[in-house]
């Protein structure tokens, strides 16, 4: 408030001074051109000066604004594009991940004109016409998007990879990961690829690479689903069982799943006794003596009598007990397979051991007995 007090009172003495100086001397300009003169005060001569110098200069600007008027016109209206390319955009990926496909391919090729990174438009469309299942909109997209942007290639390539893998075509899948470069993403494709593919001697190869990429944990989890299916395959022969065996590591050839996964389809009894033995030792486990008890006629003999020596330690165990039950009732001592079935229900009912309990009352003509284990088998999960 006191600055513009101020202000005003300059002014005020400012233009009281002027005016003294104009009623004091107004002086006299005379512009004399061709014949023609003009006489006029000194101040107004002034005066005329300072408004002709204002009009040349906003003249001047008015004139600046109106040439360049097209070109903020054009910014304007570009701006006004990328921000519905923008929002186009931003809606398709937005149906795209609610399940939408139709609509969101729609809205992301719309997107893609006007945008500063329409590749990205047209590889997600291309996921969306791939959940579609229209093959011939999915490679006009992917081809769409590698024509916007050449430095894209490898994005376009594992997008396809990645459809290829979640449609089943494993194939096609492995053909496109051989032409990029390599990384975690592509490394972990190609694995599942080849797993699918049951290319065995390729994975082996991969091993080392994966065990690199891959955390500790997730690299023994695979290295273990790589045994577990290796063993399960149905086109793998005796001989190669026994060597895929044999290569595993330590620690797999003590778990207790590859262990039986391996033991439940070797032909070699005497081989499988050995194999479930050593690892019965080191890690005690149901399931393990289970199987022990279901070898064949070859180890029984060996098998009751190193059975018979874990009741020392282990006398009060249902699968010690239902593993002698099976090795009982394979040499015919039926009496005492009942025993022992009889003892590992009261121990720890199972369905196993009420199943094989069942059959020997069957076989004695106790069927009421026998229907009533059936159905305590019934009550048990697989």
């Amino acid at each position: 408030m006191k600055r513009s007090l101020l202000v005003v009172l300059i002014v005020i003495v400012f233009a009281g001074w002027l005016g003294t100086l104009i009623s004091r001397d107004p002086g006299y300009v005379l512009i004399s051109y061709d014949g023609s003169s003009l006489q006029t005060s000194l101040w107004v001569a002034i005066g005329l000066l300072a408004v002709i110098v204002g009009v040349v200069y906003y003249g001047m600007r008015l004139t600046r604004f109106i040439v360049n008027s097209g070109g903020h016109w054009n910014n304007w209206r570009d701006d006004k594009k990328k921000s519905r390319a923008h929002d186009l955009t931003a809606k398709g990926i937005k149906l795209l991940m609610e399940g939408d496909f139709e609509r969101a391919e729609r809205f992301l090729v719309s997107g893609a004109e006007n945008n500063s990174s329409p590749a990205i438009n047209f590889l997600e469309a291309a996921r969306a016409a791939d959940k579609l299942n229209d093959v011939e909109k999915r490679e006009a997209h992917l081809r769409r998007a590698t024509e916007a942007d050449s430095t894209i290639n490898q994005a376009a390539a594992l997008v396809s990879a990645e459809m290829s893998a979640a449609r089943g075509e494993w194939s096609k899948c492995l053909s496109t990961l051989s032409m990029m470069k390599s990384n975690d993403v592509v490394m972990s494709l190609r694995k599942q690829a080849l797993f699918e593919l049951k290319e065995w001697q390729d994975l082996l190869a991969l091993l080392p690479e994966l065990k690199k990429s891959l955390g500790k944990e997730s690299f023994l989890a695979f290295e273990k689903d790589l045994a577990l299916a290796r063993i399960a395959d149905p086109s793998v022969s005796e001989d190669t069982l026994q060597n895929i065996f044999r290569s595993l590591s330590v620690d797999l050839k003590k778990d207790s799943d590859v262990v039986l996964a391996y033991c439940k389809v070797i032909n070699n009894d005497k081989q499988a006794e050995v194999v479930l033995r050593r690892a019965i030792k080191d890690n005690w486990q149901p399931g393990l003596l289970e199987c022990y008890g279901s070898l064949g006629n070859e180890t029984q003999t060996k098998r009751l009598k190193q059975a018979e020596s874990w009741l020392k330690h282990h006398a009060d165990d249902a699968s010690l007990q239902l593993c002698l039950g099976k090795i009982y009732e394979s040499q015919g001592d039926l009496g005492k397979a009942r025993e022992a079935y009889e003892k590992s229900i009261d121990l720890k009912g199972s369905k196993e051991a009420n199943e094989q309990l069942a059959g020997l009352l069957a076989f004695d003509g106790d069927y009421a007995k026998s229907n009533d284990h059936l159905k305590t088998a019934l009550q048990f999960k697989n």
